[in-house]
């Protein structure tokens, strides 16, 4: 978990694009003839009313598989689009929907005879994820991230219909059983948002103080939506602190749907052998059986809550597993799997569980009773990872860290940030006390980070290779990585880039409140590019903008690059300004920086657009 990163690409301008956010050299949306060694990376699945057939959204190859389970084979695959976020499937089993993450779209698919074709697509917004069909079949919810909504859209006539502001960055989705509300899980702002189908209106935001917000699953009586999350309990990263659950703990939260406000959490991590990274959550249709995977140390975890009540802890948690839990095989098991599983389903059997499995390359089939993995159905990928892929496997195993408590992606989700904030030890300053209030570092996105050097919010690191190894053996307190192992992480981390910039014209080019904006960005007044030039946005050197701590052994500030600044809040080392004008406005206003003059609210206005379309 760096307190800096470090990201390489070439440099390009608009579009900025990916390795891994173009669809597959060679292929297009509609072609069925991917390479079987082609990674498929499964990040979502959804299951047919009858239990025999199931889609994956292979996120790498940008493609949907349609499987039939009793028979172990995939039926079909086609290329979908970029990034395959979600997949749902319609209750009468004839159409699927599937989101592209940097596509900014979803395609209706067609079902027809065990046999895809793409039907039409809808443009949702920038960075959609989850998606649901509503009961009758004819429209779908999808969750749109940048922009903080959910949209319905009439999949029949391919058109968005309504939309509606939820929490900050909404991710996964789920219907009650009266198909009554909608709920939404918001990643970056701890919170969970209720939607009332009828109105279409939002009617509830529940606060969990939870992080990192994943799969949401509603029990079968509709009172409760459960759903895996992250918690950052804010302590100095001590072996310590770590290994009590003061450091990052996992956690399943439960919250009522019928007005009380409250939640209630399971605390996940046995003390010496800690969960890492949760995703997944699923419910049997009879409430038996709970699972949760957990892609950072390669499992799901079986829960059985016909035996007796689980242990959930009303508004809080426990720092760790309940300890009738970990002497109690019947009511908690962990499955190892491997790879790194993420979403969950059961079947209508309610002992059959279906995982798909990212680094697997799979849908993992699970009998629940036994706590055996009964079936792997490959999807097609390398026989031997690459070097590429073996950082990335590196990058999401929580084993690599100090009893297996997080790994880069618990911070660092989707090679991004998840805008908290971390005492990290690799800079030698930390606060022991119980009051955290010192030393804290936003995590920093991993994108492009390479060309943005020297690293650490105070820029003290001028070698990439040894910020990698101290992010493992100090902020993770784990082993030390092999030669390899570096070798494979940078070479992981040098595909990363941004997606495009949703804050542009279709073409690329700026808008007008844009163009006006940059004029005040490089005006003597404003002198935003003094610092933050070049095609980074950033000049690698240290300045002293008046916002060091008490006491810090560092003066001055390393400019963090502005691409991508849409994306990147809350703002600051400190995460002290939520939104782009807090900065402008506060902290870090132009007049405080350059002291030569107050920015008038249209240059103000005006410098945001600029900046969020950077």
């Amino acid at each position: 978990m760096p307190t800096r990163a470090f990201v390489a690409l070439t440099i390009v301008l608009w579009p900025m694009v990916s390795v891994f956010a173009d669809i597959p050299a060679g292929l297009k949306p509609g072609d069925r003839n991917v390479p079987a060694e082609l990674d498929r990376s499964p990040v979502s699945l959804a299951v047919f009313a009858q239990g025999t057939r199931a889609l994956t959204a292979n996120q790498t190859s940008g493609t949907v598989s349609l499987i039939d389970i009793p028979a172990r084979k995939v039926l079909d695959e086609i290329v979908t689009g970029e990034k395959p976020a979600g997949v749902a499937v319609s209750p009468d089993g004839k159409e699927a929907v599937v989101t592209h993450w940097w596509g900014y779209d979803a395609a209706i698919l067609k079902i027809e005879n065990d046999r895809l074709s793409i039907a039409g697509r809808v443009d949702v917004g920038a960075e959609p994820r989850g998606v649901i069909y509503d009961p009758a079949g004819k429209s779908a919810y999808v969750a749109v991230g940048v922009f903080n909504e959910v949209v319905k859209i009439d999949t029949g006539g391919k058109s968005v219909t309504k939309r509606v502001q939820v929490g900050r960055e909404p991710r996964n989705l789920a219907l009650t059983p009266d198909g009554k509300t909608l709920v939404v899980t918001n990643a970056r702002s701890q919170n969970v948002s209720l939607v009332d189908l009828a109105m279409f209106s939002r009617t509830r935001d529940i606060d969990i103080s939870g992080d990192n917000l994943r799969q949401v699953a509603i029990s079968p009586d509709g009172k409760y939506a459960i759903l895996a999350n992250m918690k950052d309990r804010r302590f100095a990263t001590t072996k310590g602190n770590i290994d009590i659950g003061w450091v990052i703990g996992q956690r399943v939260t439960r919250v009522p749907l019928g007005g009380d406000d409250y939640y209630e959490t399971l605390s996940l991590d046995p003390q010496g052998l800690a969960v890492g990274d949760v995703h997944g959550v699923a419910i049997s249709h009879d409430g038996r059986h709970l699972a949760v995977s957990a892609g950072g140390t390669h499992e799901i975890l079986l829960f059985r809550q016909d035996l007796s009540p689980l242990p959930w802890r009303r508004n809080g948690s426990r720092d760790l597993l309940a300890p009738e839990l970990t002497r109690d095989t019947e009511r908690l098991r962990r499955v190892k799997v491997g790879g790194r599983p993420l979403e969950l389903a059961f079947l209508p059997d309610g002992k059959t569980l279906v995982a798909a499995n990212y680094f697997a390359n799979s849908l993992q089939v699970l009998d629940v009773d036994s706590g055996v993995l009964a079936a792997e159905i490959p999807l097609g990928g390398q026989a031997k990872p690459d070097l590429v892929r073996r950082g990335e496997m590196y990058f999401h195993d929580a084993e690599r860290s100090f009893n297996q408590w997080y790994s880069c992606a618990t911070c660092h989700t989707d090679s991004h940030t998840n805008g908290l904030d971390f005492d990290t030890m690799n800079d030698g300053w930390h606060d022991l006390s119980t009051r955290r209030e010192r030393s804290r570092k936003k995590v920093p996105t991993m994108r492009r980070v390479v060309h943005t050097g020297p690293w650490t919010w105070h820029g003290w690191q001028k070698s990439l290779d040894e910020a990698m190894v101290e992010s493992f053996t100090k902020s993770m307190q784990g082993v030390q990585p092999t030669d390899d192992d570096v070798k494979s992480i940078l070479a992981y981390i040098a595909t990363l880039d941004y997606p495009k910039n949703p804050y542009r014209k279709a073409d690329g080019s700026l808008t007008e409140a844009a163009q006006r904006g940059k004029a005040v960005f490089e005006s003597a007044k404003a002198a935003c590019n003094t610092c933050h030039g070049g095609p980074e946005f950033t000049d690698g050197k240290v300045h002293d903008v008046g916002l060091d701590e008490p006491g810090s052994r560092y003066k001055g500030h390393n400019p963090p690059s502005l691409r991508g600044a849409y994306d990147k809040d809350p703002y600051l080392h400190d995460r002290r300004s939520k939104t782009l004008l807090d900065v402008l406005k506060g902290p870090h206003s132009p007049e405080n920086v350059t002291g030569l003059g107050e920015l008038s609210d249209q240059e103000l206005d005006d410098l945001v657009e600029y900046v969020k379309s950077l």
